[in-house]
């Protein structure tokens, strides 16, 4: 049995769902059981058939869905005005001052020679793809999406982490970077085979603005102006994984940093 989480592949759709305990929050493609009454009952290897209706595992067990409550949040829109009211340079700052004494591989602080050179190309990627955005250079952000798929170790690497957290941002309906998502689609497409299969849906997921019920209640709050236990919402999303939390949340600071005096320098660019 597991403790927080199972992934089921279906590799004829090229998706993976999972299964959750109640002590995880809700996420897309997934379904939280009350694990302290499956002890013992699921096995490796064991088929399993998805219905409209329920998931049926091995020749005795079934998930049915008729008896679940669904999670959907509402959709998220950044208004001109709520870019114009916020303090993105501080909300920025306050986002990385709390990952830079964190797990995350951007700011490894140890003495690995393989993880100090992994992060220094993260840091160069991300400088040079933040650059690019402001720019409107899609040549270069094609180029550095690319260097940071794969980047890191692990199911999510590092890079690809950041990459989801910085897509959360900048691709709410209403932000002026979302004309950029076509150009991350474009080379997650082509490149996907950089990283892992899990890693690739949820990077999709976070540029169609799919991810974790922890990270949509951070980022709802930022939309909404309601900043007054950010700190909070912060800490719980660096309690993701290993690292994947800490490594988003710098994809999603430097995405407001960004956003900062309405929009960028980058609101009427597109691309050269």
């Amino acid at each position: 049995m597991f403790d927080r989480a199972v992934n089921i592949q279906l590799p004829a759709r090229q998706q993976i769902f999972t299964l959750l305990s109640t002590d995880c929050d809700n996420a897309p493609n997934s379904c939280r059981l009350a694990v302290e009454h499956c002890q013992n009952h699921f096995k490796p290897g064991e088929r399993v058939s998805f219905h409209s209706n329920g998931i049926d595992i091995g020749t005795d067990k079934r998930i049915d869905f008729s008896r679940c409550t669904r999670w959907e949040p509402e959709a998220l829109f950044l208004s001109h005005t709520r870019i114009k009211q916020t303090d993105w340079q501080n909300l920025a700052q306050m986002t990385q001052a709390s990952v830079i004494q964190s797990s995350s591989l951007f700011y490894f602080h140890g003495d690995n020679i393989f993880y100090q050179e992994t992060s220094r190309l993260l840091q160069l990627h991300r400088k040079q793809l933040i650059s690019a955005l402001n720019k409107g250079n899609c040549a270069a952000i094609e180029n550095e999406i690319s260097g940071l798929l794969g980047l890191g170790i692990g199911l999510t690497p590092s890079g690809d982490d950041y990459l989801a957290g910085l897509s959360a941002v900048l691709f709410i309906a209403g932000h002026p970077a979302r004309k950029y998502r076509e150009v991350f689609i474009s080379v997650l497409e082509r490149e996907k085979h950089k990283t892992t299969q899990l890693s690739a849906i949820t990077l999709r997921e976070a540029i169609d603005q799919r991810y974790r019920e922890t990270i949509y209640g951070f980022i709802y709050q930022v939309v909404n102006g309601d900043l007054d236990n950010i700190q909070r919402s912060i800490n719980e999303i660096k309690k993701i994984g290993s690292s994947s939390g800490c490594d988003m949340l710098c994809g999603m600071a430097d995405a407001f940093f960004l956003t900062r005096n309405n929009g960028g320098n980058y609101v009427d660019q597109d691309c050269d």
